[in-house]
């Protein structure tokens, strides 16, 4: 059985990430969340306030970390909030787990990360990234992807806006630009859960649509 430990999982893609992780019989879940979900009960859930996760150390022995954290600066009500979910609650996360010895992570951040840019949120992403890299995993897979395609449980008025859009974005962004492409958060979830049957390897991928569609 290989260990997987999901931590985000009531988002667009980490509830697709558990629900397609549930099909598999070679893995074992262990969900990290605010809230059990009682519904589902093939995984193990350890339900902590992300601010306690220093007392949830347990749940993070696992061979692979999957993060699927994100929020949105007005969700969140400041910057300062943004960056406590999106930067400070993973990186606590994956060290918790380098700990323990995990050898892979997997990280969903956004296309256009970058810890030098002038975009706080973008700031914020690549400053994450570069701090993951740093804890020095065997197999480092960032996922960026661009705008998110799928039922959320929130509203998100720019992203609704975007759903309309995509039909036409994915014609125009060709070549170079095909990495802002719009894409299902149920695709991102699929290429999540072919990575965690794959053997571990000693890498650091940067992962764009193309890589996402071509599992």
């Amino acid at each position: 059985m290989h260990r997987v430990t999901v931590i985000g999982a009531t988002g667009l893609i980490g509830s697709e990430v558990v629900r397609l992780g549930m099909t598999k019989n070679n893995i074992e879940l262990t969900v990290v969340a605010r809230r059990v979900n009682d519904s589902v009960t093939d995984v193990t859930w350890v339900a902590t306030d992300f601010d306690s996760l220093l007392d949830q150390a347990n749940a993070f022995n696992c061979e692979t970390l999957v993060i699927t954290l994100g929020t949105t600066i007005k969700k969140a009500g400041s910057k300062d909030a943004f960056k406590k979910i999106d930067y400070e609650y993973a990186l606590t996360a994956a060290s918790l787990a380098k700990q323990q010895q995990a050898k892979r992570l997997i990280v969903v951040t956004a296309v256009g990360s970058n810890k030098n840019s002038s975009i706080f949120y973008n700031r914020v992403k690549g400053e994450l990234e570069q701090a993951l890299t740093d804890l020095g995993f065997d197999e480092l897979q960032i996922i960026q992807p661009s705008l998110l395609l799928g039922e959320r449980q929130e509203a998100r008025a720019g992203e609704d806006l975007g759903q309309l859009l995509a039909p036409i974005l994915s014609k125009v962004l060709i070549g170079p630009l095909s990495k802002y492409k719009p894409i299902k958060g149920s695709q991102v979830a699929g290429y999540i859960v072919s990575q965690l049957e794959a053997p571990i390897l000693c890498r650091r991928l940067i992962v764009h649509y193309d890589q996402l569609l071509s599992r």
